[in-house]
C-alpha cells in the first residue's frame, strides 16, 4: 500500500516531466537575433505559426531591439508579407495577443506597458491580414473589436517615446488596429459607433495632450470610418455636440480656465483637426460631414 501511495504521489511530478519533455523550452535570444539576420527565413523543422506565438511573448521585452526590430518584424513578415500562418494559427495568435492587452493593465510607468502596447501593434497585423485574405469569423471580429476598444480606454500609461527603452505609444498602436477594423466589411454601424466613442473617451480621459503623433494615428482610424459606403456620421455628431459643451464650460469665466479641463478639450480638438486635414485631401470624402466637422471646429475657442 505504501508503494502504491508513493506512485500516486509521484504522478503529478511525472506529468510535469513528460509535459516538459514534449514541449521544449522557447528559443533563446541568440536564436531570434540570428533569425533576424537571415531576414526571418523559417528554419527547417520549425513552423511559422509556432514561432509567431513565441514571438508574441517577446513583445513584452524591455529590450527595444528584441521587441520591435525582431519580434514585431518577424510577425509582420510571416503573418502579413508572406502569409505563412494559416487561419487556425492566426486565431491562436489573435487570442494570445488579446491576452497580452490585459497583462499589468492599470499600471503606469512600468515595463508591463511594452507588452500591452506591442500586443496591440501586432494585432494591427492580424486585422490587416483579414482585409487582404479574410480569415476571421464574425464572432472573432467582434471579439477583437471589443478587446481593442476596451483596451484603448483602459490603458493608463500615456508615455510616447522613452529614451533608452524605445516606444510605448499605446494609443497610437491601438489606433492602428482600429484603422484596419474600420475598413473591414464585417464592421456594423454599432461597431462604427463603438470606435468613435472609444477614441473620444481616450482623448477625454488620457490626461495629456498627445505630443508623439498619437492624435494623428487616432484620426487615421476615424478616417477609415468616413471612407465606408455605410458611413454613419451620427456618432461623430454626438461627439462634436459634447465637445462644444465642454469647450463652452471651459471658457465660461473668460481667461480664468481650469487647466485640468483644458487638457481633454485640447486633446479632442487636436485629433479632430487632424481628421479635418486628412478629409481635406480626400477626393471622395463625405462632403456634408466634412462641412459639419469644419463648422464645429471653427466654433471651438482656443
Amino acid at each position: 500500500m505504501r508503494r502504491a501511495a508513493g506512485i500516486v504521489l509521484l504522478l503529478p511530478f511525472l506529468a510535469v516531466a513528460l509535459d516538459a519533455h514534449a514541449a521544449p523550452p522557447a528559443h533563446d535570444v541568440a536564436f531570434w537575433h540570428a533569425l533576424a539576420a537571415k531576414e526571418f527565413a523559417v528554419p527547417e523543422g520549425e513552423s511559422a505559426g509556432a514561432l509567431a506565438l513565441e514571438a508574441a511573448e517577446l513583445l513584452s521585452s524591455p529590450d527595444p531591439k528584441l521587441r520591435d526590430s525582431v519580434a514585431f518584424d518577424a510577425l509582420a513578415r510571416w503573418v502579413y508579407v508572406q502569409g505563412l500562418v494559416p487561419p487556425d494559427g492566426l486565431e491562436a495568435l489573435r487570442l494570445r495577443l488579446q491576452a497580452g492587452l490585459g497583462k499589468g493593465l492599470g499600471e503606469s510607468g512600468t515595463d508591463s506597458a511594452y507588452g500591452r502596447s506591442f500586443s496591440a501593434l501586432a494585432l494591427s497585423i492580424v486585422a490587416a491580414v483579414d482585409l487582404k485574405t479574410p480569415w476571421m469569423t464574425k464572432e472573432a471580429f467582434e471579439d477583437l473589436l471589443a478587446a481593442t476598444t476596451r483596451y484603448l480606454t483602459a490603458e493608463k500609461d500615456a508615455r510616447g517615446f522613452v529614451a533608452g527603452s524605445g516606444w510605448v505609444h499605446a494609443a497610437a498602436h491601438t489606433a492602428d488596429v482600429l484603422k484596419f477594423l474600420g475598413r473591414n466589411p464585417k464592421l456594423t454601424p454599432a461597431g462604427q459607433a463603438r470606435i468613435v466613442e472609444a477614441v473620444a473617451t481616450r482623448l477625454r480621459t488620457a490626461g495629456v495632450v498627445y505630443a508623439w503623433g498619437e492624435d494623428e494615428r487616432l484620426a487615421l482610424a476615424l478616417l477609415s470610418l468616413t471612407k465606408r459606403s455605410d458611413f454613419d456620421p451620427k456618432p461623430f455628431e454626438a461627439w462634436l455636440a459634447a465637445l462644444a459643451a465642454e469647450n463652452a464650460a471651459l471658457w465660461k469665466n473668460g481667461p480664468h480656465i481650469d487647466p485640468a479641463a483644458f487638457v481633454p478639450v485640447r486633446a479632442q480638438r487636436q485629433a479632430l483637426v487632424h481628421l479635418a486635414a486628412l478629409l481635406a485631401r480626400e477626393e471622395k470624402a463625405p462632403d456634408a460631414f466634412r462641412k459639419s466637422l469644419n463648422d464645429a471646429l471653427g466654433k471651438l475657442r482656443g
